[in-house]
């Protein structure tokens, strides 16, 4: 079963905190998408060291496993 996936990007600028939720259907594309935004957050990092970004997997399922259909004996 998988679940949504809550990217949090949390940092401040000029003591000011700002904090930005996405969300994605599973923690892999998440985790992509982290990944791909990584030098984004290096710009954020060289100007704000007091910043966060993390991956944080919901209780929401975004998919579940589905009933296979068995083989009638006959």
């Amino acid at each position: 079963m998988e679940y949504f996936t809550a990217m949090v990007i949390a940092y401040t600028l000029r003591d000011v905190p700002f904090e930005t939720v996405v969300y994605y259907e599973n923690e892999r594309q998440c985790s992509d998408a982290m990944m791909a935004g990584a030098d984004f957050f290096k710009t954020i990092y060289k100007v704000e060291r007091d910043s966060h970004i993390s991956c944080i997997p919901t209780e929401i399922a975004s998919s579940s496993p589905r009933p296979k259909l068995r083989k009638i004996k006959q």
